[in-house]
């Protein structure tokens, strides 16, 4: 009886050492490198070995395999050479013989049966939930053991590891020596978890989500066109007149910052702020406080633009296209509207865009509302072109000639109707959808 006992503690002890390499499996696999970097900045006992374990993840991987078909190999076969003393009172009570054919094979199923059941529940199911609800702590206080464990099966591992490469070139997958990858789209995932279980505000999320799409906004989505730039036109640096054009343009429109420009509008001379201007005296020739203008090529994504913005410390950059032609001009709370949301100004928005209280009406929009607008503001998501940013390039593009007043595009569920032209300008549209649009 007491070697029963014994036998069924160490098949129970194996079953055991089996859930703590899953668990272990699991909780590294689960736990954020960020938060382990977190753990080993606070000198915790154990995070930087974890940190170690998951920049070598195919050898870590490879040991824990080790572990656990080491582990359930032996615990099978223990149990199945002692399956007819583990089951013999239990075979006896039913009125078969242990050491007949069909006494074996009851124990041996019976083995097999409890076996499996024991290491699924004990050795696989339970250490895992474990490990998904306490990645971390369970990564710290496995992780200098396993790392013995590892040190000693490595020729193991080492072989193990060369002929996964080997398999994986012969069907054509290249190894990597890096681990997992966080896409945007898992980090935009993960975030919206932390908001689920309020660990992380609803505005903050939603900073955290421009964020990471700044680099998917192109300049040109959020310029101001060239043909509302407002600038203060003058002959040259040194006009005489430039101090009295800089007020008058101020007055008409009471920005901080201008771009200063020659009279055909093909030239920056730089760019001038109105607070210098008032602060030194009249005596002080203006050239000398014009800001040399800092430029952004057309199609640059806006995190680009913003780290440009930041290095040269300007308030606004010049957009020119291809051929350095002026193209528009993108302000810094251009930017960070993209970042933080809508930016109430003291001044009336550049583009005079309204929409009618009841949506299923339709509404108006100017001509030169960019398509990255138009979806953040209405919902309403359009092809993007390297060839046109706004609706009414749009319109153009689908039309294919310069439409009238009246002409319109039907696309998805929206119709795109001309309402106002300004020479060859689609200046305003109405947008209605289609199961709501006049009838022609």
């Amino acid at each position: 009886m007491g070697s029963l006992l014994v036998l069924v503690c160490v098949i129970g002890l194996l079953i055991l050492l089996n859930g703590l390499f899953s668990c272990l499996e699991i909780a590294l696999v689960s736990v954020p490198r960020a938060r382990l970097k977190r753990f080993e900045n606070e000198k915790l006992p154990g995070a930087s070995t974890a940190i170690f374990l998951q920049r070598n993840i195919d050898d870590f991987f490879a040991a824990v395999q080790i572990g656990i078909t080491f582990i359930a190999t032996l615990s099978s076969a223990i149990a199945g050479a002692f399956s007819a003393e583990l089951f013999a009172p239990l075979i006896g009570a039913i009125g078969v013989s242990p050491a007949s054919p069909w006494g074996k094979l009851l124990a041996l199923l019976g083995v097999t049966v409890t076996i499996s059941y024991l290491s699924l529940v004990f050795g696989e199911l339970v250490p895992k939930s474990l490990a998904r609800r306490y990645p971390g702590r369970i990564s710290l206080i496995l992780a200098r053991p396993f790392r013995i464990f590892s040190a000693i099966a490595r020729p193991v591992v080492r072989l193990l590891t060369a002929s996964t490469r080997v398999v994986l070139r012969l069907v054509r997958i290249q190894p990597s020596s890096k681990g997992a990858i966080l896409t945007p789209e898992e980090f935009r995932m993960m975030a919206s978890e932390l908001v689920e279980s309020r660990q992380m505000p609803a505005r903050i999320y939603d900073m955290v989500v421009r964020v990471t799409r700044l680099s998917q906004i192109r300049v040109e989505d959020v310029m101001i066109p060239r043909h509302r730039i407002v600038a203060v036109k003058v002959d040259s640096r040194q006009d005489p007149n430039m101090r009295n054009e800089i007020l008058k343009t101020y007055r008409k429109h009471p920005y901080t910052n201008f771009p200063v420009i020659d009279q055909k509008g093909e030239n920056v001379l730089g760019l001038v702020n109105v607070k210098d201007l008032l602060l030194h005296e009249e005596t002080q020739k203006v050239s000398a406080l014009l800001r040399q203008a800092t430029f952004t090529a057309r199609g640059q994504s806006l995190d680009r633009v913003l780290a440009t913005m930041q290095k040269n410390d300007a308030q606004l950059s010049v957009v020119v296209d291809e051929h350095g032609i002026i193209d528009g001009i993108v302000t810094l709370e251009d930017v960070l509207e993209e970042l933080i949301g809508e930016i109430e100004s003291e001044f009336p928005r550049r583009l005079g865009f309204s929409s009618l209280p009841d949506s299923e009406r339709g509404f108006a929009v100017d001509g030169l509302i960019t398509l990255h607008e138009l979806r953040e503001l209405h919902s309403i998501p359009l092809p993007q072109s390297l060839y046109y940013s706004t609706l009414a390039g749009f319109v153009l593009d689908k039309m294919g000639r310069i439409p009238s007043a009246g002409d319109y595009v039907d696309y998805d569920e929206w119709r795109f109707q001309v309402v106002e032209m300004e020479r060859n300008r689609v200046k305003e549209l109405r947008i209605d959808p289609l199961k709501t649009a006049p009838l022609d």
